[in-house]
């Protein structure tokens, strides 16, 4: 009976591993609204060239979604001729087809391991994952000692984010609506406090795995505004700071470009901080303890934002340990940091295999002795 156990809690932690990381390139590595309008000697060659021209487009984009700006220039020379092996699936919507013209519109998702593939062949660095999806409070201030708004109808903050088109590819940003669930599940007192629990739990709901509170005060003729992440972990992937947004126009469009230059700014220093030149990779086995599908995917987010890792293979298990391969374009002492920094303790065992320990698990040290 164990060993039925052991077989299906294997197949559940294979099965959730592969389905987390398919969900998460979804939108990342897809493009739409992609406009095309091609002519040609007849109706066929006309839509071949119009969808292989919106494709060259689509990946461009997503490329420059993936990598730093200084190496845009150069997106445009990797597009292969026939771009049709990178599409994992298309869609067309509102064709229009003359004799010799081909007009639609298109949505284009590439295979995630075929673009970083193609960026890694050029040698070109490239962010491997995007950040979890994190949810934004809007908090507002009318004047420095005015009483802070959350939930509102006053609250021009949270109308500015909801009705926000800017996307952020590299940090998802989840922003509630502010409707009654809303001011019933998470008060504005429980923000200012710090209620990190609470906030938390409210994020889970939202399904957004962290907080990240993003507060406007009018102060004159200015809005002062900070990002600050409120649990631990956003607040260690995503660096506080402030910046002041000079009143130009009305309220209404200063909060909308103040929410394009944060969104601007959360996307560049994700690509800073995660930014991976894969060179040379060194394979690390590591076993892991692991005694449910949670904790795999609690372990497995935790590696996936180490910039130096590029793949993590789940090689083997029991009902309490994972043996993972691990690719690293950095040496052991490197690596060793970089898992420091997220509670990951890792050493060097004399079979030549690697042990892991995971503090905050459980909120506690989870270990295992190694046979």
């Amino acid at each position: 009976m164990r060993n039925i156990f052991t077989a299906i809690f294997v197949f559940v932690i294979f099965f959730a591993s592969s389905i987390q990381a398919a969900f998460a390139d979804i939108e990342l590595f897809s493009v739409s609204g992609i406009k095309v309008d091609a002519s040609a000697e007849n109706a066929a060659k006309a839509r071949d060239k119009a969808l292989q021209d919106g494709q060259k487009q689509a990946l461009i984009s997503v490329m420059e979604r993936i990598t730093p700006e200084y190496v845009s220039e150069q997106l445009g020379d990797l597009v292969p001729e026939d771009t049709n092996f990178l599409v994992q699936d298309m869609s067309l919507s509102n064709e229009k087809t003359s004799s010799v013209r081909y007009i639609a519109n298109m949505e284009v998702r590439f295979s995630p391991d075929g673009v970083r593939n193609l960026l890694k062949q050029n040698d070109l660095p490239f962010v491997r994952i995007a950040s979890k999806p994190l949810l934004v409070l809007p908090v507002y201030k009318k004047n420095s000692s005015a009483n802070p708004l959350l939930w509102d109808n006053e609250n021009p903050w949270l109308r500015a984010w909801n009705n926000n088109t800017t996307k952020s590819y590299m940090v998802p940003l989840v922003v509630p609506m502010g409707d009654f669930d809303d001011f019933r599940d998470l008060s504005i007192e429980q923000v200012v406090s710090g209620d990190v629990v609470s906030a938390k739990t409210f994020a889970k709901k939202n399904m957004a795995e962290g907080v990240l509170v993003v507060q406007a005060v009018r102060r004159g003729q200015d809005f002062e505004i900070s990002i600050k992440g409120m649990d631990e972990t956003t607040s260690l992937e995503i660096p506080e700071y402030k910046f002041k947004m000079p009143l130009q126009g009305n309220t209404n469009e200063t909060l909308k470009r103040a929410i394009r230059k944060i969104i601007a700014k959360l996307e560049q220093d994700w690509k800073v901080s995660h930014i991976v030149q894969m060179g040379n990779l060194t394979p690390f086995v590591i076993m892991a303890p692991v005694k449910s599908v949670e904790q795999w995917i609690a372990l497995k987010n935790r590696l996936a934002v180490i910039p130096s890792i590029s793949d993590i293979k789940l090689q083997a298990c029991t009902s309490e340990v994972l043996q993972i391969i691990v690719q690293s374009a950095s040496n052991f002492d490197v690596l060793k940091r970089e898992m420091e920094k997220r509670n990951l303790i890792i050493e060097s065992l004399p079979s030549g295999v690697y042990r892991l320990q995971v503090k905050g698990m459980d909120e506690d040290y989870v270990s295992f002795n190694a046979r």
